[in-house]
């Protein structure tokens, strides 16, 4: 099982990116992460996933703007991977 589901939105055009993000959040099992490549901040994302549990980091893009890690606020497996490679 790979640790990071890849959702690119960069080139998609609203509200694809938050219905293709919030789907793979669902996704998830333990230790895993999502990365979304967007080309803009998904401010109200951000507010979704601190309602509902999860954490994210921001950090500049290499394909888009910005690169979007996103874990469940529990999973320290997850949190760990990420900071290994942010």
């Amino acid at each position: 099982m790979d640790k990071e589901i890849v959702v690119d939105v960069h080139e998609l055009q609203p509200p694809e990116p938050m219905q293709k993000a919030l789907d793979a959040l669902d996704t998830l099992a333990e230790g895993q992460y999502l990365k979304i490549i967007h080309r803009m901040q998904p401010f109200p994302l951000y507010d979704i996933l601190s309602d509902n549990g999860f954490k994210y980091k921001v950090t500049d893009g290499k394909i888009s703007s910005f690169d979007i890690y996103v874990w469940r606020a529990k999973d320290e497996a997850a949190e760990k991977n990420i900071k290994e490679i942010t």
